[in-house]
């Protein structure tokens, strides 16, 4: 049932559903005490955004949960993996960037984006080059665009005649004389074009832009694309016979068949699936588009047929488009990303001139570790020259069983695309990327995941074959302490691309990393010499500060621009000097969360009793300390898989961070008297070549056994008044954690999935299928032990889930599972909510849901009867 006018249907299946089952009720949304919605609904953390040229830092503020109940009810569809609106989103009342401020990074220049009295911020975009700055403005109704040139200060206002509606999609064209964007109307979205150099806009196209694609649905570009960073820009535009929404029959005509004969196709379990061929007809008119080319001047140049494009990419030169097209039959098993398609190479007159790929059936790689799908899988332009496509292709089919002494190929094919692609470099392990340096330099990255190995090669690509490969790093991808860091990119003004920063002499590039140790956190920036493969260390941040690189200003790297702050100073943005060690300080920002101000957080550490390192975030209520007594605790946590038990003990994070707790509703509880361990580690560690899941239950069980065990021996927890939660996989965690201990008074489990016989080809990271593993899935089902969860359940769920796995149904039939065992149990689901909750009422509710279960369940509490008590709690209360 895709097609959905939400109202009319959510009044039915009420009707439908009241008499069946009596013990559910409808309930308004509530809210939890003021002084906590005012937190909840404070202004958002700063986000910083720097310059192109590295000159600007711009940091604006928004208002948090701006989407409302009203907003999510709009009519809808849920098309192949994809929430389709049935009517282009116009409205600007969501619209919530409440402040923006632009500074030099001299620390001299400041600059307000103004904004009129009572109106907001909309969306920002810098120039390729970084010296002038697009905003758009909200006020009285409307939206309008501004034009900041930081240098001098000068504002201008693009005046446009008849330009209404929502604007988004701010793009520059290369050269910043030029500025595209959108507009929206109830009637639909069209492009517009600003002149920079007479401040004015014209609309260049009708409404007819395909507003499914440009509000992101399909997966590569959206909207529209200045091709080669000039005029024309390629968009994707409704088909000339667009028409009216298909209205499919109440009446069916006859049955829906799904066949399979022989071909193993395995899928894991997704949301938004097609289910008819009424959802298949709502499909070809929603995401059918014809590609186009739209000049200046507003000609039009249809190009190709009409379809569904799921990409349209220019090649570096802008003289190719590389087009992926989805094509029959649809499948009602997996979403559009793995439809049957093909790929091509088109000119810019629609003509094909090569077919490069060519799917027949939805294909998808099987779940088992360095499994791919065979043939082709990768398509990409190589960046650095003007028209040369990059494939990759498994040598071993797709199958890791299979022994080969290389995985993978990967080949080149150049304009005028003619000919056999050319061979270029095989890997051992899976292909993991190319980073495009030089004519004479790139790094090759392959990896497995079967040891979570990962190596980084220094490749030749003007040399066959990739010349002779010059290992850099060989490390496991799962460890911290050895994590070289990642490259320090600029975007390069010449092509629109971003490229590493190498140095004025050409000798050196730049790495940024996190810095991890035992100690914790302290992030760094290398010289890496691209002629011995050697790293030199510029920096480091040093102890009392937690100081983070976030760009890298000069060639040289005589200075960078860093994020400092400590645990007293909030955090702040600086310009360090590395010759002469100078530090300027840009930004001037206060505490971004004063409510929280005293809170107590700490970095702890602690150990399994397998030898395992494990650590979490402790929080304290305001004003909390040990003389008044032992609190009750809130866990939240997410488990995680490693290979190595060395990996699982490492470090995250730093004691010198100035550390706020953020507002997600288990940390609103801080407020209402409740110790929080945020983000406690649960590694789930693979051992002597089995797999993590193999002892899924006993290693979760010792990981928060050992957590309640140090926050009681540190004498702020009450073990007898402690509760878990989590999200998503978390929540798995969670009624797992209720089914086979005793640690916990109750839980929270949001959006879980919880009979993973619904998830048989794979879940999380598990590698196997259920008919491979069947006793590892059964034990890791709580759903198969719900008799045995003895403690009250708080059980909340989304009802249009969009995550892999996490059917609405699995907390459905683990509360009825529990309700019929007998157990304590509430479900509350969420109406028009997907897996991440998003309105404004929504997120009220929940609080107000947490405050009131944990309230009655752990804080108020009566002690458990002396039988119930784990092994653990014969320590000290």
């Amino acid at each position: 049932m895709n097609r959905l006018s939400y109202r009319r249907v959510l009044s039915t299946a009420c009707l439908m559903l009241a008499p069946l089952i009596p013990a559910w009720a409808q309930q308004t949304y509530q809210s939890p005490p003021a002084d906590l919605v005012k937190i909840l609904e404070a202004p958002a953390n700063p986000i910083t955004s720097i310059s192109p040229n590295r000159q600007w830092v711009l940091v604006t503020v928004s208002d948090p949960r701006t989407v409302t109940i009203s907003d999510m009810a709009d009519s809808a569809y849920y098309l192949a993996g994809s929430k389709i609106r049935a009517n282009p989103d116009y409205r600007i009342e969501n619209i919530g960037i409440r402040s923006g401020t632009v500074s030099g990074i001299d620390g001299k220049v400041e600059h307000q984006l103004e904004v009129p009295a009572g109106g907001r911020l909309g969306s920002t975009a810098w120039s390729i080059s970084g010296d002038q700055l697009a905003y758009t403005t909200v006020s009285n109704g409307g939206m309008s665009v501004e034009i900041l040139d930081p240098a001098t200060g000068h504002k201008r206002h693009i005046t446009a005649s008849g330009l209404s509606g929502r604007i988004r999609d701010l793009d520059w064209s290369r050269d910043g004389k030029n500025l595209a964007f959108t507009a929206t109307t109830p009637v639909g979205t069209s492009l517009w074009v600003a002149d920079i150099g007479n401040g004015t806009a014209r609309r260049l196209t009708p409404s007819t832009l395909n507003f499914t694609t440009a509000r992101g649905n399909i997966v590569d570009d959206a909207g529209c694309n200045w091709l080669n960073g000039k005029a024309p820009l390629v968009c994707r535009l409704w088909p000339a016979n667009h028409g009216a929404t298909p209205r499919a029959s109440e009446v069916p005509t006859g049955v829906i068949v799904q066949e399979s004969y022989g071909l193993s196709a395995p899928a894991r379990t997704y949301e938004y699936l097609l289910q008819g061929p009424g959802d298949e007809a709502l499909f070809d008119y929603y995401f059918n588009d014809q590609l186009s080319l739209v000049a200046l001047d507003g000609k039009i140049t249809p190009i190709g047929s009409p379809g569904i494009h799921t990409r349209a990419t220019p090649s570096p030169d802008g003289s190719y488009l590389l087009v992926e097209t989805v094509q029959r039959p649809y499948s009602y098993q997996v979403p559009m990303d793995v439809f049957p398609s093909r790929t091509e190479v088109w000119n810019l007159n629609g003509k094909i001139v090569r077919e490069i790929r060519n799917s027949h059936v939805a294909e998808e790689a099987p779940s088992a570790r360095d499994a791919v799908v065979p043939g082709i899988r990768v398509i990409n332009w190589r960046p650095d020259v003007p028209a040369t496509l990059m494939l990759v292709e498994a040598l071993d089919k797709g199958n890791p069983r299979t022994v080969v002494p290389k995985r993978d190929q990967v080949f080149l094919l150049s304009a005028p695309f003619t000919g056999a692609a050319t061979p270029f470099v095989q890997t051992e392990y899976r292909y993991g990327g190319i980073t495009w340096v030089s004519p004479t330099t790139a790094f090759l990255t392959d990896r497995l995941s079967r040891g979570a190995r990962q190596r980084v090669w220094m490749i030749d690509p003007s040399a066959p074959g990739g010349g002779t490969p010059k290992l850099v790093w060989d490390r496991s991808a799962e460890e911290r302490y050895s994590n070289p860091g990642t490259w320090v990119y600029v975007l390069d003004p010449a092509s629109d691309r971003f490229v590493p920063l190498r140095s004025s002499n050409g000798k050196y590039l730049y790495l940024r990393g996190d810095g991890a140790s035992p100690e914790g956190d302290r992030p760094f920036v290398d010289r890496f010499d691209l002629t011995t493969g050697k790293t030199d260390r510029l920096w480091q941040s040093t102890a009392p500060n937690y100081e983070r690189a976030l760009q890298v200003v000069d060639r040289d790297a005589g200075r960078i621009i860093t994020q400092r702050e400590s645990p007293t100073d909030p955090p702040n943005i600086f310009l360090r000097n590395l010759s002469d060690k100078s530090l300027t300080q840009i930004t001037k920002l206060g505490d971004p969360a004063p409510y929280f101000a005293d809170v107590k957080s700490e970095l702890i550490t602690y150990t399994r009793p397998d030898g395992v390192k494990l650590s979490a975030t402790l929080y304290l209520p305001p004003g909390y300390d040990k003389s008044q007594g032992r609190l009750p605790f809130f866990f939240w946590a997410y488990p995680r898989e490693f290979q190595s038990a060395d990996a699982a003990s490492q470090l995250a994070g730093s004691r010198y961070e100035f550390k706020r707790p953020g507002r997600q509703n288990y940390l609103m509880l801080l407020m209402h008297g409740y110790g929080v361990l945020d983000g406690p580690t649960m590694p789930i560690v693979g051992a002597n070549g089995k797999e993590p899941n193999d002892s899924y239950i006993q290693q979760l069980v010792a990981s928060a056994q050992a957590a309640v065990d140090k926050i009681v021996d540190m004498g702020v927890a009450d073990r007898d008044r402690v509760a878990v939660g989590g999200h998503s996989y978390g929540a798995f965690m969670t009624v797992n954690l209720l089914a086979h201990s005793d640690i916990f008074r109750t839980g929270i489990a949001e959006s879980g999935a919880y009979n993973r016989s619904l998830t048989p080809f794979g879940f999380q990271s598990e590698p196997r299928t259920y008919w491979e593993a069947p006793d590892i899935y059964n034990a890791m089902s709580p759903f198969n032990y719900a008799n045995k969860i003895k403690v009250p359940v708080l059980l909340i769920h989304g009802q249009r889930d969009d995550n892999s796995g996490t059917f609405p149904i699995q907390s459905e039939r683990l509360f009825a599972a529990i309700k019929g065992n007998g157990g304590n149990v509430r479900y509350v689901q969420l109406p028009l909510e997907p897996h991440g909750y998003t309105a404004r009422e929504t997120q009220r509710h929940l609080l107000w849901e947490y405050i009131n279960w944990l309230d009655k369940y752990v804080k108020n509490a009566p002690p458990r009867p002396a039988t119930s008590a784990t092994a653990g709690s014969q320590a000290p209360q």
